[in-house]
């Protein structure tokens, strides 16, 4: 369990939680579009601030070696074409 904080990247929405590291990217990304009702058509990626990694959906918040007091980043991911 690590204590994190995930916020928008623009900085509109911010939360400290606490966080299982058996948790998924993925997982994360998922409770945080349904929260903070972003849209569904849009996608996401997860930034470790940290490190300014994006993170795999897939992994675990312990296999991308997410510490206590991490920034997690919520990216929407833009199409070629989008603005």
């Amino acid at each position: 369990m690590a204590s994190v904080v995930v916020r928008m990247a623009d900085g509109t929405r911010k939360a400290a939680v606490n966080l299982p590291g058996n948790l998924t990217i993925g997982q994360l990304l998922q409770t945080t579009q349904q929260k903070w009702n972003l849209p569904s058509n849009a996608n996401y990626a997860v930034r470790l601030d940290r490190t300014g990694e994006q993170l795999d959906p897939s992994a675990t918040l312990d296999s991308v070696g997410v510490e206590e007091n991490d920034v997690l980043s919520v990216l929407p991911i833009l199409e070629a074409g989008q603005k």
